[in-house]
């Protein structure tokens, strides 16, 4: 993992728990998932060799992040597994 992005995760990681306090509420509020389930997520997704994942999310991209850096350890970048018909 690149150094900037290692330091772009913590830096959300942190972001995110000064604004996920019960008292906090607004638009401003974050709810990532945890490291734990990030690094599950990344597991599950190099275990299948998946080149493509869908990902929806509301937040700040923290497990997008997560997921791309899977795909992209698998030795491919996400669009080279299209293929043309």
């Amino acid at each position: 993992m690149s150094d900037a992005l290692t330091a772009l995760l913590a830096e959300l990681e942190v972001f995110d728990r000064a604004t996920t306090r019960p008292s906090r509420i607004g638009p401003r509020r974050m709810l990532n998932i945890t490291r734990d389930t990030g690094e599950f997520r990344a597991a599950l997704v190099k275990a299948t060799n998946a080149t493509r994942v869908l990902k929806i999310g509301t937040s700040n991209g923290y497990s997008t992040l997560g997921l791309a850096r899977a795909v992209r350890s698998s030795g491919q970048h996400p669009d080279e597994s299209r293929t043309e018909t």
